[in-house]
């Protein structure tokens, strides 16, 4: 295998261009060739211009690539065309392929490309470069079937500044195949039995203070997105807030100049992914990969040595693997923390691979056994040549970086801070979490004696009814055993089945005689009764440990039809638990013997529920009370 390269400053120049690359092939004849095309600051119209040329004069060589970017300070960067010709000795090793895909339909791109990737005997990796404004490329990457590592970035749009505005900006860029693709995956699978491949993935940056938890906006349907996520809150707080309270910086045209020196951080599956904002939409941050609510997020750092340290390491491991060609991926964060000496990650690789191809992408993509993914301030180092036995694959995602050994026993200050920080990170989380294992602990032994002091409450409102014996503790778990049914939390069960024991707490207020009166009750006497909701709410609303408490009781006479007291409310507008509680409630009481009737056949009781489905009731609640009544044959319910 051997790579060429070539770079030139103008579509014309790279079209005449062509001709040295023909030479090339001449004198290196192969068995397969493709090339790496990387457009900085070139429209869709050119890109096209350029194609057209290759497919009259180069027709049997297959490409690959993107429209890319040079660096982050596009003021200064100049518009740059690279080609990088690669030739294959042993055989057919570059397979392309295309697929348009608008965001919602990466399901299907991934079932078309994983048909494409079976096919081929003997994959040893797949270059795979997005395009498009709101893709789910994670989505797509998690449902690859092929072990094969995966590796690229994603297109860059033709910026006219190097500041990043609060707009759509980002849907300009494109992916170079066989045609010019502005939505959609354009792939290049490497195959072949005497084909091995590398995939080194680089970061540099470590972790800084404490672990903080993440509420996820979810997507809406209609618009697209800058990013695969959507961070709402950053510690139950706007997500750009934490940008205000650490670093002092507001989201403007200078945000991410501001803050790139300091990425959020992810680790998911061992692995850190790291993440510079790229949007921020009413105080929402987007982000270019994925982050899950039970991800938890930190702030990162790093120092200029520490960078470069583990960028040389990694062209060391390559430079082990005698790669015949190479392909880098680079964030442009790293030109901007690097600046001047930004060059001096590709330098490294050069010394072994002087015509290697380098690019910076909108992102970075890495993957390979369900770790890594998109990622950002990134290098993504891929090597791969051809051998005379078996080839293969090899993979370092998540590999700790190495390269802190110092001359003569010197370390440097910015090593010294850089291992201060960790240190002193690693010894904050693990004080958290210590903090967070009290907390809980006292959390449990808090809802064990609220639970208690509940219970005995619960069963001095029943003790007021001599008919109802019980009635409260079998409401609470006819209540809890619905939200199981319909899939809530264990927390939230226990919260639904304490509402179920104090939702009659209100008729502390109504007289005895009342209560148990035997006959039919007057208006007034009616009157009285209906004041137990309000009455509850405004005892239990004084629980400040509990405040949720109140909900069942003020609520549960609700009707869905809107015609239940004591406020009249209609449909969603009552409480889930006052809604879950009403139809277990109303069972409990048609299953009781009462002052003024005795208990209802099983038959007559489902007959009222059933009766009550969407007036009375919450349909879904109602049925799944109906669906309880069906399996309890024996009438087990009824015994508490």
């Amino acid at each position: 295998m051997k790579q060429f390269h070539f770079e030139y400053d103008t579509i014309a120049q790279a079209c005449a261009g062509i001709s040295g690359i023909r030479d090339v092939l001449s004198d290196h004849p192969g068995k397969d060739a493709m090339v790496f095309l990387f457009l900085a600051r070139f429209s869709k119209e050119e890109a096209e211009r350029l194609i057209a040329a290759y497919d009259d004069s180069l027709p049997e060589v297959k490409r690959v690539g993107i429209s890319g970017g040079y660096a982050v300070d596009l003021n200064a960067a100049l518009p740059i065309i690279k080609c990088n010709l690669v030739i294959a000795e042993c055989g057919e090793v570059f397979h392309p392929f295309q697929i348009p895909c608008a965001p919602g339909g990466e399901a299907d791109a991934a079932d078309a490309l994983n048909r494409f990737i079976d096919q081929i005997p003997d994959v040893k990796g797949v270059a795979f470069y997005p395009s498009g404004l709101g893709l789910n490329v994670t989505r797509v990457l998690r449902a690859m079937d092929s072990k094969a590592p995966f590796f690229g970035a994603m297109a860059i749009p033709k910026y006219e500044s190097s500041r990043m505005l609060n707009t759509g900006i980002l849907e300009d860029g494109y992916g170079i195949g066989r045609e010019i693709l502005s939505l959609g995956f354009t792939v290049m699978v490497i195959a072949g039995q005497q084909v091995t491949l590398s995939l080194d993935y680089i970061l540099g940056w470590e972790p800084i203070g404490r672990e903080m938890d993440v509420t996820i906006e979810p997507p809406t349907p209609g618009m697209l997105r800058a990013g695969e996520t959507e961070l709402r809150l950053i510690d139950g707080k706007p997500a750009l807030e934490i940008y205000r309270k650490y670093l002092g910086v507001e989201w403007n045209e200078d945000f991410i100049m501001n803050v790139c020196e300091f990425p959020l951080m992810v680790q998911q599956n061992g692995v850190d992914i790291c993440f510079v904002p790229m949007n921020s939409r009413y105080g929402r941050l987007s982000l270019i990969g994925n982050v899950e609510e039970k991800d938890k997020l930190r702030f990162s750092y790093s120092t200029r040595e520490a960078i470069l340290s583990a960028s040389e390491e990694g062209s060391k491991r390559m430079a082990a693997f005698e790669p015949e060609a190479v392909v880098l991926s680079l964030c442009g964060n790293r030109i901007n923390f690097l600046k001047q000496d930004a060059h001096l990650e590709w330098d490294y690789y050069r010394r072994n691979n002087p015509n290697l191809v380098y690019c910076h992408g909108q992102c970075e993509i890495a993957y390979k056994d369900g770790k890594g993914g998109v990622l950002n301030s990134a290098l993504v180092a891929v090597g791969i040549r051809e051998c005379d036995g078996h080839g293969g694959a090899e993979s370092y995602i998540g590999r700790p970086d190495t390269g802190n050994e110092h001359i003569n026993g010197f370390i440097p200050l910015e090593y010294r801070v850089s291992h201060f920080f960790h240190v002193m990170t690693e010894e904050l989380v693990h004080f958290q979490h210590h903090l967070e294992d009290e907390v809980e602990k006292k959390t449990r032994e808090n809802e064990g004696l609220s639970f208690h002091v509940v219970q005995t409450l619960a069963e001095a409102i029943d003790a007021k009814d001599t008919y109802t014996n019980g009635h409260s503790g079998r409401v609470a778990k006819y209540s809890r055993e619905i939200a199981r049914r319909l899939g809530l939390t264990e927390r939230q069960q226990n919260e639904i089945f304490m509402m179920g024991l104090l939702h009659d707490v209100g008729k502390i207020g109504v007289p005895d005689a009342v209560i148990n009166k035997p006959g039919r009750l007057t208006d007034e006497e009616f009157a009285m009764i209906k004041t137990h909701p309000a009455t509850g709410a405004r005892i239990l609303e004084k629980i400040r440990e509990m405040p949720g408490l109140a909900v069942g009781a003020h609520w549960h006479h609700e009707r869905i039809d809107g015609k239940g007291y004591p406020d009249g409310l209609k449909g969603e507008k009552i409480p889930e638990p006052a809604r879950i509680i009403a139809v277990a409630d109303a069972y409990d009481a048609m299953t009781s013997n009462r002052s003024y009737r005795d208990v209802m056949p099983q038959e007559k009781v489902r007959e009222q529920i059933e009766k009550g489905l969407g007036t009375q009731f919450d349909p879904v609640f109602g049925k799944i009370m109906l669906q309880m009544i069906d399996e309890d044959t024996e009438y087990q319910m009824r015994e508490g």
